[in-house]
C-alpha cells in the first residue's frame, strides 16, 4: 500500500517522508485480519486524498473504504472498487452537504456486503448501520441522541453506541473486523491512533 501511495504522489511532483513524532501525519497500521488500515491527517483536503486512495485500489485491484466522523455530529463512507465509486452513505443526510454534493448518501447495505464476500457480514446488521436520516424529516425534530430514544438502539449486542450516534462508525468498523483503538484522549479529542492494529509507519508529504 504504501509504495502504491507513493507512486500517486510523485505523480503530484511529491514525495511521502517520515512523519516527526509531533507532525500532523497519515498512520499506515499493520495488516489486522483481513484489513489493511491508513488514518489521514487531520486536515480535509478532499480531492487529492481521495484520488490517493482510489490509486491504490487500481494498482492492487481490490475494494476500499474511506470513513470518516465530521466534527463529531455524524459519520459518513465511500465505498469502492478499482479506482470506481460503488456506494456512499451520510449518517444524517443534509442539503447541500459538501462531501457528495451530487450523489445518493443513503447508502446500500447489499453493496457493501458484496464487495467484502469474505468477511461473511450479516445484511440485516449492514442495514441496521447505514441508517441514514434527513435532517429535514419532521418525525426527528424531537429527537435526542442522548437520550434512551429507541430509535438509536445499538445495532448488534455488545456496541457501544446508539446506531444514529456519529461514534456509531467505531462499531461498524468492529463489525468489518477492523478493531478500533481509543477513540478519544482524556481530554475528549480524537485520538490519531484510532486503529488498534500496530503502527507500521507515519509519513506525510513534501514537495518533491
Amino acid at each position: 500500500m504504501f509504495d502504491a501511495l507513493a507512486g500517486f504522489w510523485r505523480a503530484q511532483d511529491h514525495r511521502l517522508v517520515d512523519a516527526a513524532a509531533d507532525e500532523d501525519a497519515y498512520t499506515l497500521h499493520r495488516t489486522s485480519g483481513p484489513w489493511t488500515a491508513l488514518s489521514w491527517t487531520r486536515g480535509w483536503e478532499w480531492d487529492l486524498r481521495r484520488r490517493a486512495q482510489f490509486h491504490v485500489s487500481r494498482v492492487h485491484d481490490c475494494p476500499g473504504l474511506l470513513t470518516f466522523l465530521y466534527d463529531g455530529d455524524y459519520w459518513g463512507y465511500e465505498l469502492f472498487h478499482h479506482g470506481t465509486t460503488v456506494d456512499r452513505f451520510l449518517q444524517w443526510a443534509q442539503p447541500g452537504q459538501q462531501f457528495f454534493p451530487d450523489a445518493s448518501v443513503r447508502g446500500r447495505p447489499d453493496l457493501l456486503v458484496a464487495q467484502f464476500p469474505a468477511l461473511g457480514l450479516d445484511p440485516d446488521h449492514a442495514r441496521g448501520y447505514l441508517t441514514s436520516v434527513d435532517v429535514e424529516d419532521p418525525t426527528y425534530e424531537d429527537f435526542d441522541a442522548s437520550s434512551d430514544d429507541p430509535r438509536n438502539r445499538p445495532v448488534r449486542d455488545g456496541d457501544r453506541w446508539g446506531r444514529l450516534d456519529a461514534e456509531a462508525v467505531f462499531d461498524f468498523w468492529r463489525f468489518l473486523g477492523a478493531e478500533p483503538g481509543t477513540p478519544y484522549d482524556t481530554d475528549g479529542f480524537p485520538n490519531p491512533y484510532l486503529f488498534a492494529a500496530p503502527v507500521h509507519r507515519r509519513f506525510t508529504t513534501r514537495p518533491a
